[in-house]
């Protein structure tokens, strides 16, 4: 009875290692076929798309003024240099062709001036001055009788007197006429040659001053591109206090992605880092990139994200994503980022 218990024991030992050994063999074999996967991590991101670093520019006027004409409207394409708008400026040309009056006015008083006295000029103040020595001449020959006279008691000394003022006054004559001979010889003054130099040279400047003024009523485009926005209309005013842009225009081919990293997984990206933009505009469609800038600071999140989980309060950081192919967003449009950091 004993050796049956024995077999049984024997039995039962044989059975319980066969089991464990196929049970360790089963799980190294499953082991063995488990497919080794790796997880890509990255790091996902809401933002907006932006024109390229001055290639988006708000169109001004240096001056305050009604806008005349518009030359362009929303959407409409403009090339460097082109004409958009015209200010009214019918009082500076006006005031233009008044200072060119005045310059044509200056430069003739100017050339009278330099050219000195005219041959005929000088030859009339030469006969006054004839004219008033032989006045001079007569008068003293009338002051020498009527000198006689009075010593001879012949007339009284108011008449004498008389004939000395004629003959004093003839005398003055003749020396004005001699300075005025002189002057007209001799030719201006440096004096009065410089006050009609510089009064050529405030009506010249004057008309460099409203050209300047009148060009500048001519707003032009400073890039090329397409008008995106148009702020205000004909007739409105512009003014550097309340409305001191006309229009924006944009290179709406130069387009990158300003993209709002959560301050908590901007550590893990560096400039370079390979980028997927995707868009529900284009669904199915993957655009390529590569991170190009990365921002200093954190600030508030501008985007909202599509993911309901994520923290709204949560500072983001700027990341700025250079697109390698050509992509159909438009300004403004959201977009989803996918940031592969490392690869």
């Amino acid at each position: 009875m004993k050796k049956i218990f024995i077999v049984i024991g024997l039995i039962f030992l044989l059975i319980a290692g066969y089991v464990v050994f196929s049970d360790k063999k089963g799980a190294e074999s499953k082991t063995e076929v488990m497919p080794k996967t790796e997880t890509v991590k990255y790091v996902a991101a809401e933002g907006k798309a932006e024109a390229m670093p001055g290639f988006e520019v708000e169109v001004g006027s240096e001056i305050d003024g009604k806008i005349a004409e518009f030359f362009v409207n929303e959407g409409d394409k403009v090339k460097k240099g082109e004409s958009v708008a015209r200010l009214e400026n019918r009082d500076v040309q006006a005031k233009l062709k008044e200072a060119e009056a005045e310059l044509t006015v200056a430069k003739s008083r100017l050339k009278e001036v330099a050219s000195g006295a005219r041959e005929e000029e000088i030859k009339r103040a030469k006969a006054a001055l004839e004219g008033a020595i032989a006045n001079m001449d007569m008068a003293k020959k009338e002051l020498e009788r009527y000198e006689r006279l009075f010593k001879e008691s012949v007339i009284t000394k108011s008449s004498m007197d008389e004939k000395e003022r004629a003959f004093k006054v003839a005398a003055a004559r003749v020396k004005e006429a001699e300075e005025e001979v002189r002057l007209l010889e001799k030719g201006p003054r440096q004096e009065t040659l410089q006050f009609h130099e510089d009064a050529v040279k405030r009506a010249g400047a004057a008309i460099e001053y409203y050209k300047r003024i009148l060009e500048k009523t001519f707003i032009t485009a400073p890039i090329s591109g397409k008008v995106i926005r148009k702020y205000l209309q004909r007739g409105e005013m512009v003014s550097k206090e309340v409305q001191p842009y006309l229009i924006a225009i944009a290179d709406v081919e130069r387009i990158r992605i300003n993209a709002e990293v959560d301050e908590t997984d901007i550590g893990r990206i560096k400039i370079g880092d390979p980028v997927e933009v995707t868009s529900y505009a284009y669904p199915g469609e993957v655009f390529k990139g590569a991170v190009q800038e990365i921002s200093d600071y954190a600030g508030i999140r501008k985007v909202k994200p599509n993911n309901p989980a994520k923290n709204l309060d949560m500072k983001i950081v700027q990341v700025k994503i250079e697109i390698k192919d050509k992509v159909p967003f438009r300004l403004g449009m959201t977009v989803d980022v996918r940031i592969m950091p490392g690869l």
